[in-house]
């Protein structure tokens, strides 16, 4: 019997240092994908990887999530994380179904009610999809699990005031420097989790914004973003940005680079006889800050699990908001629900009708064989006695088929010797 299984870990069941050993980079995504689809009894695949979590939802056999889990422990593509089964869960049918709707409507993220884990859900589909992972069943899913993070947005207030990662690096330093005004912030990686971060600045009032990455030109694309709005930006060769941070009051790494590309050998030098704090924030997975920065007196580092105390301050005027969110789920997954089993019935229903057909012509031709003496007239009878015969005999199963549950296709399947290639249990 077929089934939805979930495999992952997430910001509640697994510090950073943990899920920077699970991250998966764009680069490598197909190669999991191919790696997941591999796993004995897995049939459909798709990964939901972000800086907060990985998930992988299969469509397989009854062990397909065990072995699944047991996969999780290889070398590749998962980091060779063996030992951290504790921070893994699994989940089956119904229960991983709501579980990715929750995490499309913004009730599992870090930010309640942030918006972009739904661009995210779409990226896996869109990755599933085009590597050919993603069968009808786990598109179908996906795809609802959208249409109700949509509705979550449209129809309540989840995402009103909803703080970004971004916004909360921001108030963070904030907290640590009270005005921004007239600091030098460095950004180290040019990409979207950092665009949204400088746009934070320059409304808080920082005069300089220092970005560095390692595809220069696209430092040099978010330099110029700003500068028009006369905050004093500029564009650093990736190579150089360590003669950069003594001038910076503020560091925001957010790159995909493997290890650590802050360390304390870049701080020793300029801390000697610094008389201003320096505010490290990383909010990358894999970090990007070593945390052994942090031994400087005058170095504060923070990384992404720590801005959840600043999250959480923002999260109680949206908490209102959860029941509405929970009902529209229901609905959702009820439909799907009711999808699922109506796939499954369908599914039956061609294999039980097709049985009928095979034995009937089996039969009607063994029979003819032995009547060559008939005219085409009466074998013509012969053959519309078996067909009216065999739709009398299937009429009243597959009627029941059409109004019954899963159960009821699992069994009349098994009644008639069929294997439970059309069964699909939630």
């Amino acid at each position: 019997m077929s089934r939805l299984h979930l495999l992952g870990l997430n910001h509640k069941t697994a510090p950073v240092e943990v899920r920077e050993r699970f991250a998966l980079p764009a680069a490598r995504l197909e190669h999991a994908l191919g790696y997941v689809r591999g796993v004995e009894g897995v049939e459909e695949t798709a990964i939901l990887a972000t800086c907060n979590r990985v998930e992988i939802y299969v469509r397989g056999d009854d062990g397909a999530g065990e072995r699944l889990r047991q996969a999780m422990n290889a070398p590749h593509p998962f980091g060779g994380a063996k030992g951290f089964d504790k921070h893994l869960y699994l989940q089956s049918g119904s229960d991983a179904a709501r579980h990715l709707f929750d995490v499309a409507s913004g009730l599992d993220s870090l930010v309640l009610g942030e918006s972009e884990i739904l661009g995210q859900v779409k990226g896996a589909l869109a990755k599933s999809r085009e590597s050919g992972a993603a069968g009808r069943h786990l598109d179908e899913l996906f795809r609802r699990a959208i249409s109700c993070g949509k509705r979550a947005r449209s129809e309540t207030g989840i995402s009103r005031g909803a703080q970004s990662v971004g916004a909360a690096a921001v108030e963070l330093a904030r907290q640590i420097f009270g005005s921004l005004s007239g600091n030098t912030v460095l950004i180290l990686g040019a990409g979207k989790m950092s665009a949204r971060v400088a746009q934070c600045l320059v409304s808080s009032g920082a005069k300089r914004v220092l970005v560095a990455n390692r595809t220069f030109e696209r430092a040099q694309e978010l330099a110029h973003t700003w500068s028009d709005d006369g905050l004093n930006t500029e564009a650093i060769r990736w190579d150089d940005f360590g003669q950069y941070l003594a001038q910076a009051d503020i560091v925001i790494a957010s790159t995909r680079a493997p290890g650590y590309v802050v360390t304390p050998a870049h701080l020793a030098p300029i801390m000697k006889g610094r008389r201003r704090p320096l505010l490290l924030i990383d909010i990358a997975v894999p970090r990007d800050i070593d945390p052994a920065c942090s031994r400087f007196d005058d170095a504060f580092c923070f990384d992404i699990d720590d801005l959840q105390s600043v999250v959480a301050q923002g999260a109680q005027t949206r908490q209102s908001e959860v029941v509405g969110v929970q009902n529209i789920i229901a609905q959702e997954l009820a439909a799907w629900q009711e999808w699922e089993r109506s796939s499954g019935a369908q599914t039956a229903l061609a294999q039980l009708a097709g049985h009928a057909n095979y034995v009937r012509d089996m039969e009607v031709e063994a029979a003819l064989a032995k009547l060559e003496h008939l005219s085409p007239k009466d074998k013509a009878i012969v053959e519309s006695l078996a067909r009216a015969v065999a739709g009398k005999l299937m009429h009243t199963p597959l009627a029941h088929l059409r109004h019954g549950g899963q159960d009821d296709a699992d069994a009349l399947l098994r009644a008639f010797g069929l294997g439970g290639e059309g069964s699909d249990e939630l």
